[in-house]
């Protein structure tokens, strides 16, 4: 219990020349970033393309990455390499993470599933039941390697997250609210992901199966500590912040670099939520579902797949059977999200609601958020009060459009149906308060 208190008080360039889309909510690259094939001759049948191979697959998460990075505009250079690798990837650019809390976010990736229908207990510092089927349990039952390469107490046994993962290992010394120089783990994360990439490579040789490994990098993470052999960029907080993101850079560089010589490994980066630095008068992370807390960066780099940018909104429901479609297998039965194969492929895109849901605990009060193209409708509490904003127009959701009321009632009905499908497990464990819960509410 002092653990979740504490954790909840510490808790554009890029392309080179005008991009062209193809009208279907895609960006294709520049003729400097990459060439489009030509289009067959007329009256020519063209040969139907061939399966993919099974791939292994890495995901690399950054710990609190915001969506406006340099590839989306934001001045500083402070993500050299992610912006050339956003160059070469399939680069989605209103991608969403599941909530806005690393333990929210992360199991609801792992599950393809919202927080709200799973089986947790109700602290802040979230315990995931057995019940909960995550990716790497139906991995081990299809006989592929699984490993997990961590620097923080989220990621500890007792949360539940490790379900399944053959090989899972936190950083030597992790521990909670970490403030010394210790708290620096990119360059020790790296070569503990490479030591278990390589069992992991040793282990799919063996049976003949992929594997699949998920790297967490912490650094962006407050406290921002600063680092002395990059060059300052100020003491403010977002400068701070900015400079962890610049050290970080280089690391997830250096691993993801390293992964792709093998030519068999296909990557998907991205965050588990964002951060503020004052916006609507918040810090940090968590309590909040504003764009610069859960709308994040999302690369997919497949060999062979042609790079581009999609600008219609996606969420991490979706990563799961995306990662299983790509090494092969079938979606989990219980998972929700769409896989992206197709669309990372070529298919065109369709656009289709984004969720975003953040459970109620011993320290937040219930949040959910829809969004459907470039509007966002916000809930609070349990549904007594709404925010309608245009995020495409207005991505710091400055203008309330609540006023308009055909937009609105749309938006309203659109969030009553997608809400109605999405059941509320009651916590489990200890008779904890939940925050501004009413009386005998378990959710």
């Amino acid at each position: 219990m002092v653990v979740a208190s504490l954790c909840c008080l510490f808790g554009a360039a890029g392309c080179n020349g005008a991009p062209t889309s193809d009208g279907s909510g895609n960006e294709l690259r520049s003729a400097a970033a990459t060439v489009a094939p030509s289009p067959p001759p007329a009256r020519r049948t063209e040969a139907a393309k061939p399966p993919r191979p099974a791939q292994n697959v890495v995901l690399v998460l950054v710990d609190s990455l915001r969506w406006d990075m340099p590839w989306n505009g934001y001045p500083r250079a402070i993500a050299p390499w992610m912006t050339r690798f956003e160059e070469s990837s399939v680069s989605y650019t209103r991608a969403y993470s599941i909530s806005s809390t690393t333990a929210r976010s992360v199991a609801g990736l792992l599950a393809s599933r919202y927080p709200s229908e799973m089986v947790r207990n109700g602290y802040f510092f979230t315990h995931w039941y057995p019940e909960n089927e995550f990716l790497a349990e139906i991995l081990t039952k299809r006989g592929s390697h699984s490993f997990g390469t961590y620097a923080h107490a989220y990621f500890f046994p007792q949360s539940g997250l490790n379900q399944g993962v053959t090989d899972h290992r936190l950083l030597e010394g992790t521990f909670l609210m970490n403030t010394s120089e210790k708290n620096v783990t990119s360059e020790r994360l790296v070569a503990q992901a490479k030591t278990q990439l390589g069992l992991a490579r040793e282990a799919a040789k063996k049976s003949g199966k992929p594997f699949f490994g998920y790297v967490h990098f912490m650094d962006p993470h407050s406290p921002y500590v600063p680092h002395t052999d990059l060059p300052s960029l100020g003491n403010k907080p977002r400068d701070l912040y900015d400079a962890e993101v610049r050290y970080t850079d280089e690391w997830v560089g250096k691993l993801i670099d390293w992964v792709l010589e093998s030519g068999d490994t296909s990557v998907i980066l991205s965050a588990d939520h964002g951060e503020c630095f004052g916006e609507h008068g918040h810090l940090k992370h968590g309590y909040e579902l504003w764009e610069e807390l859960v709308r994040v960066p999302l690369m997919i780099h497949v060999p062979g797949a042609q790079p581009k940018r999609i600008k219609l909104p996606r969420s991490h429901i979706d990563l799961a059977p995306t990662i299983l479609e790509l090494m092969g297998y079938p979606k989990g039965e219980a998972m929700r999200g769409v896989s992206l194969v197709s669309e990372v492929d070529g298919a065109e895109p369709k656009p289709r609601p984004v969720v975003v849901d953040l459970t109620r605990d011993n320290l937040q009060d219930r949040r959910r958020a829809v969004i459907d193209g470039r509007l966002k409708l916000l809930a609070t509490g349990d549904d007594k009060a709404f925010l309608l904003f245009d995020v495409e127009a207005d991505p710091r959701e400055k203008h309330d459009l609540v006023g308009e009321r055909d937009a609105f009632k749309r938006m309203k009905r659109l969030y009553s149906t997608l809400s109605e499908g999405i059941p509320n497990v009651e916590i489990r464990g200890d008779a904890v308060k939940l925050r501004d819960a009413p009386d005998g509410r378990r959710w």
